[in-house]
């Protein structure tokens, strides 16, 4: 029986409730991060709380508890789990306030705090990879909402029921004017001529934590980086393609549209291996930059 936090307090999952009148569930309002833990560390946590923070602040709502308060509650769910390995999710929404937009702040959120191990072994998605398939449904944030993680998934949930096979096989969204945007749950990359690309945040995509710590790694192996539009066609004429987010990793893309994606001397094998020098001690992307500032200035 797996035990959460619900509102500070730890509860099992199968007594947790919530109230009919909270607007997370009336309207949506609301956010999340999702990260991963490493032999009990967490991951980049301070750049989830930033980004949380930044949407509660954007929505109003009450900052529910301090970053080292999460924390203490994060380390003593793991404890009762009995877990060093897996996944955290923290939810906050707007809280008890009825029917009705009554509200114009929210001073009393509700959080929740969930754990879980991983669903795979580690190594396993990079090694197996997935299919790409292009969803109809375009990718785009309601209300200008792009840079948050928003309680309201439903652009993401109609493109997931287009996917027969997900997870095995993510689905890749596109915008309304046909740029490539993002998979349902992850970031998008491809390699051409040693050259990283990826689409750029002005087409609404979510800026992803994973996504801005790749764009840090390759940079700092010394490969060329582009954020920029692109088509379908560009896929076509990629040599690598993979997928990215804070519980998976980076995942390579073996299919494409019905062509084979694994070349012998791979970028992504690199940055993989990069990645995994850090899941046990670094807590945000500014630590490496801060280094690497300190490094030029020697």
């Amino acid at each position: 029986m797996a035990i959460m936090m619900l509102n500070g307090k730890p509860i099992s999952e199968e007594e947790a409730t919530i109230s009919v009148l909270d607007h997370g569930l009336l309207y949506g309002v609301g956010a999340f991060e999702t990260f991963r833990i490493y032999q009990g560390h967490l991951f980049l946590i301070e750049d989830h709380l930033t980004r949380l923070e930044k949407f509660l602040q954007r929505m109003m709502i009450t900052l529910p508890y301090t970053r080292r308060e999460w924390e203490e509650q994060i380390h003593e769910l793991l404890q009762l789990n009995g877990m060093t390995e897996g996944i955290v999710r923290l939810s906050v929404t707007g809280g008890i306030e009825g029917l009705g937009l009554t509200a114009s702040s929210y001073k009393r959120p509700s959080t929740m705090i969930f754990v879980r191990p991983l669903p795979f072994e580690p190594k396993q998605l990079f090694e197996t990879g997935k299919k790409l398939q292009v969803v109809s449904v375009p990718r785009h944030a309601g209300g200008g909402l792009a840079p948050y993680k928003s309680n309201n998934y439903l652009n993401l949930i109609l493109a997931r029921q287009e996917v027969s096979d997900f997870p095995h096989t993510e689905g890749l969204m596109i915008t309304e004017n046909g740029y490539l945007a993002e998979g349902i749950v992850s970031n998008l990359f491809f390699v051409r001529r040693e050259k990283i690309c990826t689409p750029g945040l002005d087409l609404g995509i979510l800026p992803g934590i994973t996504r801005q710590w790749i764009l840090h790694l390759a940079k700092s192996l010394g490969y060329k980086i582009e954020e920029g539009h692109y088509t379908l066609a560009d896929l076509d004429q990629a040599d690598e393609i993979f997928v990215t987010n804070s519980v998976q990793e980076i995942v390579p893309i073996y299919t494409w549209n019905g062509q084979r994606k694994q070349p012998r001397q791979s970028i992504v094998q690199q940055l993989y291996q990069e990645y995994q020098k850090y899941t046990t001690k670094l807590r945000s992307i500014n630590e490496c930059l801060e280094g690497s500032m300190n490094d030029e200035q020697k």
